[in-house]
């Protein structure tokens, strides 16, 4: 009997053979390499800046807003991206496309999530210090606010928690010595939250809310304008 059980449990494994794809394969790009992939090997000229984000930055001039008109300033933004796989393809969109600075901007899916400040801050830090090592110069945006002014969105992203967040970020500029993008106080009402009238859903800034932000990056930015 215990022949008989036992050719039953090999009946009951899996088998794959060497050309199938795995059951997780439409998952398996957990950072998204594929979707910069290809446009960054059609990347020509000298890069300067090189924005790596989540959709606040993905957004930027394809959904709202106008993307800034100088020479090698990149987009590489994700929407729905979280710091940890913004991490994992700094190499791949950032670094391999070997810019004079990186703009680092992140942490609203993390929050949405259940990440602590803590814990995102320290994703932004590893990222600014791998550019850091290339001779990167690192610019790190802050959080920018969320309100219910469209549907429920604001969830564990509170004002408190933002604030926190923001807090974190300052203090880990001043000690690297990097530049902080002020992104959270041009978009918030009196209260910390989202101005009704510079988003489209309570998140993502509208054209008013991105016109707000460009002069930000602009002014920090200044000595890596190029015009086209």
């Amino acid at each position: 009997m215990r022949w008989i059980f036992l050719l039953l449990s090999l009946a009951s494994i899996p088998c794959f053979s060497q050309n199938a794809d795995p059951a997780n394969a439409a998952s398996s790009d957990f950072a998204q390499l594929r979707r910069y992939q290809e446009a960054n090997t059609h990347v020509t000229g000298p890069v300067q800046v090189v924005f790596l984000g989540d959709s606040i930055t993905d957004y930027w001039g394809s959904h709202n807003g106008t993307w800034f008109p100088y020479s090698g300033w990149i987009n590489r933004g994700i929407g729905g991206q979280t710091t940890q796989q913004m991490l994992l393809r700094e190499r791949q969109d950032a670094l391999n496309l070997q810019p004079k600075a990186i703009v680092l901007e992140g942490a609203g899916n993390d929050m949405r999530l259940g990440f602590s400040p803590e814990a995102i801050r320290d994703n932004l830090l590893s990222m600014g210090e791998l550019a850091q090592s290339h001779g990167i110069q690192v610019y790190v945006a802050e959080m920018t606010p969320v309100c219910d002014c469209v549907r429920p969105l604001t969830g564990l992203r509170t004002v408190e928690r933002i604030r926190q967040l923001n807090h974190l970020l300052a203090a880990m500029c001043r000690e690297k010595h990097w530049d902080l993008l002020r992104f959270n106080h041009p978009l918030a009402d009196q209260n910390g939250l989202m101005r009704a009238d510079l988003t489209v859903d309570g998140v993502h800034p509208n054209d008013a809310g991105y016109a707000l932000l460009a002069p930000v990056v602009e002014k920090a930015l200044a000595r890596y304008r190029r015009n086209r």
